[in-house]
């Protein structure tokens, strides 16, 4: 059995303020990290029905309220309606698509460090407990060797870096890297995080690459999801294929295409222009 010390944490990352999006740095390159790769390229179409339908809901349960709030009484003094009452509906409107899901990220990131920190269950918040309760289920039922947390990988060649949750060695001696999950469910663009870790062409932090832990995932034969609910957990293995390496190798090229061309007319080289006017 592999024993490499167990240790956390990802380092130089920043995350724009403007954009929410992630990069990784080395030896001073900037590089995207694998979730960020996935927002360049644009919200996954589920994700995006579920927040269109989450600000229809809204709109719809709570008419009465959006009608007070749009007819809400004229300031003193003030000649026409507050320009303001419109953006504020909207902001109201807006959030109804990422309250749920800031809320249920917080308590993911919770879990996440609960679970590499393995704190005891009688320390855990209540709201985190049962989820952690299947992590720790998890752990005992399949006797999984934890090999490294939280680590960056880097993939210079491609041109992206991201942090894996687990490395994990298995009793009969699969090697794997496991992703942990604690929203709703796992959707097929998770494969496309997992595979971008199977990709990495080394492990390293501080512009040091980490040799035994790259040789470690170089070893690695299996990865996998590990969904987290209050009442199960479900261990999800994906194989590996030329079609999902494909596929994210085709988002990386895309993702990056997309960032480089926002307007057209960094892709237009010849424009001209005519009209006619109607009587």
């Amino acid at each position: 059995m592999l024993e490499i010390k167990l240790t956390s944490g990802p380092r130089n990352a920043t995350t724009d303020a403007a954009t929410g999006l992630r990069y990784y740095e080395w030896q001073g390159r900037k590089l995207p990290s694998t979730t960020t790769l996935r927002r360049m390229a644009g919200l996954p179409f589920l994700l995006h029905q579920w927040t269109v339908s989450k600000v229809v809901e809204r709109a719809v349960a709570e008419y009465p309220l959006m009608q007070q709030m749009m007819e809400r009484p004229r300031r003193p003094r003030e000649r026409v309606r507050d320009k303001n009452v419109a953006k504020e509906v909207s902001r109201w409107l807006r959030s109804a698509a990422t309250e749920e899901r800031d809320a249920a990220a917080e308590l993911g990131t919770l879990v996440h460090d609960l679970a590499v920190k393995r704190t005891p269950l009688a320390q855990v918040d209540p709201d985190a407990r049962p989820f952690l309760a299947q992590f720790y289920d998890w752990l005992d039922v399949s006797k999984v060797h934890i090999i490294a947390v939280e680590q960056q990988v880097f993939n210079l060649d491609i041109g992206y870096a991201g942090t894996f949750d687990f490395l994990c060695e298995f009793p009969n001696g699969d090697i794997a890297v496991v992703d942990l999950k604690t929203g709703r469910g796992t959707y097929s663009d998770h494969a496309l995080q997992l595979v971008s870790y199977a990709l990495a062409e080394f492990v390293g932090f501080d512009n040091v690459v980490d040799v035994p832990l790259t040789r470690a995932l170089h070893r690695a034969n299996t990865m996998a999801l590990l969904h987290l609910s209050e009442t199960e957990w479900t261990y999800q293995r994906v194989p590996a294929s030329a079609e999902l390496f494909g596929a994210f190798k085709g988002l990386c090229v895309f993702a990056t295409w997309a960032a480089d061309h926002m307007d057209i007319a960094s892709v237009v080289d010849y424009e001209v222009k005519g009209g006619v006017v109607l009587p």
